[in-house]
């Protein structure tokens, strides 16, 4: 039953992550508890500078998947406000 709830937040987190720009989600994403993204190509950091911005500078892990390809994984402690912390650090990072 609490996968349920992981799926809701990461519909959310879709949602707001569909604004940042320098970010393109993929097609329908999230199927899951999971977000697949990639950095638009205009984007100047590489995987690696985001990786690391994003956790020493906000605590957030980011799995990387491929070249400038992302994996979010919610799940039971990824509540809401963990939710909206990551898209405002995306969207300081890249906005």
């Amino acid at each position: 039953g609490r996968l349920g709830e992981d799926h809701a937040r990461a519909r959310k987190l879709a949602e707001g992550l569909a604004d940042v720009s320098g970010l393109v989600l993929d097609e329908g994403s999230p199927h899951t508890n999971m977000i697949f993204m990639s950095l638009a190509d205009d984007v100047a950091y590489s995987t690696s500078e985001v990786v690391a911005h994003m956790y020493n500078m906000h605590g957030i892990q980011i799995g990387v998947t491929g070249k400038r390809r992302y994996r979010l994984v919610l799940h039971y402690w990824i509540d809401d406000e963990a939710v909206a912390k990551t898209v405002n650090a995306f969207k300081e990072l890249l906005g």
